[in-house]
């Protein structure tokens, strides 16, 4: 009786091994194109994850050559003179520095703010007829950063006072006697 049971109990499964079913061709079909999906992912694999990793792990270096350029290209408060309509000579340099010198993207003039609008923008509208008349359509812009640029005589005057007070160079005293030993 056992072995009968056994028996239909493999005959029944050929049977059902053999017998192709519609739900098992799809449900083999899918397990074949997810393993086909991971396969291609797993050879592909290291491209779909670093691309956004590097654009996000320079972001920050794109950012700060950004602020550097800013503060490069940034007319402050001493390259105007006493009533902010004309560029001293400082400016006018600076002003052909950076529409000459710097790259094609970054020829872009910026300017100190004031402690009011008008004088702000008298000091743009002062840069932007120089930059014109150089022959080049500049952008000229305000921005919020400070220069911490000083006027020439200041630096003068602190490098004068240097040079005067620098003690005169002289070997120390001999403190070693050859004779104490």
């Amino acid at each position: 009786m056992m072995t009968r049971a056994a028996n239909a109990l493999i005959a029944a499964t050929i049977l059902c091994l053999s017998a192709p079913s519609v739900g098992s061709a799809f449900w083999l079909e899918d397990c074949y194109n997810h393993l086909e999906q991971g396969r291609r992912e797993n050879q592909a694999w290291p491209m779909p994850y670093v691309c956004p990793d590097r654009r996000h792990a320079y972001a920050p270096f794109d950012a700060m050559i950004a602020n550097g350029t800013r503060r490069q290209n940034l007319l402050g408060s001493h390259h105007f003179n006493e009533d902010a309509t004309q560029l001293t000579q400082a400016g006018k340099l600076r002003v052909h520095w950076i529409l000459t010198q710097q790259p094609e993207g970054r020829r872009q003039v910026f300017i100190e703010p004031s402690m009011t609008a008008a004088t702000t923008e008298a000091r743009v509208a002062a840069a932007r007829d120089f930059a014109q008349g150089l022959g080049t359509g500049a952008e000229v812009n305000e921005t919020t950063i400070l220069s911490d640029g000083r006027p020439a005589v200041v630096v003068d005057y602190v490098n004068t006072k240097f040079r005067e007070n620098m003690l005169i160079p002289a070997l120390p005293t001999n403190t070693y006697n050859m004779d104490d030993n």
